[in-house]
């Protein structure tokens, strides 16, 4: 099965226009991929439908309420958690009318660019942007996704980093934000020494209520560029975080630990009981 049909059945599937045979067709070329890959098609087909049904407005005839419903909470619940695509703000609003026959045109444009939306990129810089720790997709900035966590879902929490002695956070601020039902976030950090990544890297740590807090949640292994002042990184939690308390910042060898003595721990942030 090439990519243009595997695109289009899993955009039927999300719209619930998909036959048996289509179904049986479908289950059998997802075997043969690897499980990510199989997520993220899924995803981008699950984005583009709902972009898809927002966008289009011209015509008069309604769009059945329950697929109306399952396309936009699972257009939201996918753009929070994986942005891949520009996100569409209508999303979110009363379902429009969507003719019948504009369907056909979904599938066609879904299958003629999934490829792209799905294929990893670096997301450009311009001069006067923090600096970008890590690379995400094109259509959203690690800057955006932080405005985006901070605007659009009042469940996100922003937190103050408190630096510590250490020599390396001396005079450092900045913020954290993350979303726990996304399990999305990001770190805003200012003035963190820049590491030379070859001896020493920084890594975050999630403290989950629900967790021992001995084992605190990896969050990813980072590094602060020489010269740039402020820099923002998306947080890579390892696991599901189910209730987070409190982020730290240690200094660790390069690549990271799997559990961190915590000897040199740069910054904090707690929330406030």
């Amino acid at each position: 099965m090439n990519d243009e049909r595997l695109g289009e059945l899993l955009m039927q599937r999300a719209t619930g226009a998909l036959s048996a045979p289509e179904a049986a067709a479908l289950t059998q070329a997802l075997a043969k991929l690897p499980p990510g890959e199989v997520a993220r098609w899924e995803r981008a087909a699950a984005e583009l439908t709902a972009a898809f049904a927002a966008a289009d407005s011209a015509s008069r005839e309604p769009l059945p309420a329950a697929l109306a419903d399952t396309l936009i909470s699972t257009g939201e619940a996918i753009v929070r958690s994986q942005p891949r695509i520009t996100p569409v703000t209508s999303i979110a609003v009363a379902p429009r009318r969507i003719g019948v026959t504009a369907w056909a045109g979904w599938l066609a444009a879904a299958a003629a660019v999934a490829m792209w939306i799905i294929s990893p990129r670096t997301a450009p810089q311009s001069g006067n942007e923090p600096a970008i720790a890590q690379a995400v997709a094109p259509a959203m900035t690690v800057a955006q996704l932080r405005d985006s966590l901070i605007s659009a879902d009042s469940t996100s929490e922003q937190l103050d980093w408190t630096s510590t002695k250490d020599v390396a956070a001396i005079g450092a601020s900045g913020d954290v934000v993350w979303n726990g039902r996304a399990q999305r976030g990001v770190m805003r950090i200012v003035g963190l020494q820049a590491n030379d990544r070859r001896r020493w890297q920084y890594q975050l740590w999630i403290f989950d209520k629900t967790r021992d807090e001995k084992y605190p949640v990896d969050g990813g292994v980072f590094d602060i560029p020489d010269g740039q002042r402020e820099v923002l990184v998306p947080i890579d939690a390892r696991v599901p975080v189910g209730d987070a308390v409190m982020f730290a910042i240690t200094v660790e060898p390069a690549g990271g630990v799997v559990v961190s003595a915590r000897e040199r721990i740069a910054l904090l942030a707690q929330r406030k009981s």
